[in-house]
């Protein structure tokens, strides 16, 4: 399977049945994707067992050969679309939680004072209403575009846009900077 093949390609190539097409999908899209679920549950066993899930619902789904490409935009809103039902499905009884530790491994970042700095960011995060916070982790710990945004929360753009600057301004209020 050539490296730089679209995914439109990859995609009719996977309905056929072509796994190493669907490996390849898999690659591209799983990084984006594990750090929209990593960011909403508790372990990255959680997250890898939910990633995994998706990508299999996303092989029924080509199976059934009932899935239409339109862009890479739409397609990776699919994705983003049964991961929110695989998340929603795993903490209906059950409820967030996120360990900050979990999060940052990176151990270049163990000094306190940042350890700190990131606590009284996540308490001022927990602060802000369910729709601001999802866009906040959205477009900064899942790195989506205002456009993959607005298709995933199926807004307007100019609409997530406004949201998204109102939640930075009551973000930054919450934190003491200055308006």
């Amino acid at each position: 399977m050539e490296k730089g093949q679209s995914t439109e390609i990859l995609i009719r190539e996977s309905i056929h049945g072509n796994v190493i097409a669907f490996q390849t999908l898999y690659d591209r899209f799983s990084d984006d994707l594990f750090r929209f679920i990593r960011v909403r549950v508790a372990t990255r066993d959680d997250a890898h067992d939910i990633l995994q899930e998706v990508f299999l619902d996303l092989w029924k789904a080509f199976e059934k050969s009932g899935f239409i490409y339109s862009s890479d935009g739409e397609f990776m809103g699919f994705l983003f679309v049964i991961a929110r039902r695989k998340l929603a499905k795993l903490y209906r009884f059950r409820p967030l939680t996120v360990s900050l530790d979990e999060m940052d491994n990176d151990p270049s970042n163990t000094d306190e004072s940042l350890a700190g700095e990131i606590a009284v960011l996540f308490q001022a995060l927990g602060k802000l209403n369910k729709e601001d916070q999802e866009l906040i982790k959205l477009r900064y710990y899942s790195g989506l575009s205002f456009p993959e945004i607005a298709k995933l929360l199926d807004k307007g753009e100019s609409a997530v846009k406004v949201r998204h600057h109102r939640a930075l301004a009551k973000l930054k209020e919450l934190l003491g900077y200055e308006k």
